[in-house]
């Protein structure tokens, strides 16, 4: 009985942790189908920051990361959601970016992005619709 106990304890600890990451992401960083006024900007920016860049890659419209970016590209488009949806400040995200990617290049590009950004009048707090 102890084995079955400390299991569902360890299940429940996992869970806990797991929601608790989760909570910190932003409103779109798993599933942003509904995002559409972030991933037109996005898209927008390919052309207006181009090259985008992102680390090692080139971000375009409409762009998917290969498996081995995926973590990197994750990370910047949670900074990117977080910045659009308000929910960081434009020096912050600027601050996240140098420290996670710390490259020149990666950093012209998000002042690029950060100058290019809508009004906050203009961005909603989170993607329309229900998921």
């Amino acid at each position: 009985m102890k084995t079955k106990t400390k299991s569902k304890a360890t299940t429940i600890a996992a869970a806990l942790a797991a929601a608790g990451l989760l909570s910190g992401c932003a409103p779109d960083a798993w599933q942003n189908v509904k995002a559409t006024g972030l991933n037109g900007f996005i898209n927008q920016m390919t052309v207006d920051c181009a090259p985008l860049v992102v680390g090692s890659q080139v971000i375009t419209a409409n762009y998917t990361a290969p498996n081995y970016a995926i973590d990197l590209y994750d990370q910047w488009f949670d900074a990117t959601s977080r910045l659009y949806y308000m929910k960081t400040t434009p020096q912050a995200y600027l601050n996240d970016i140098y420290n996670y990617f710390g490259d020149p290049r990666t950093q012209a590009s998000a002042q690029c992005l950060v100058s290019k950004l809508p009004p906050a009048e203009q961005r909603p707090s989170a993607p329309s619709g229900r998921w």
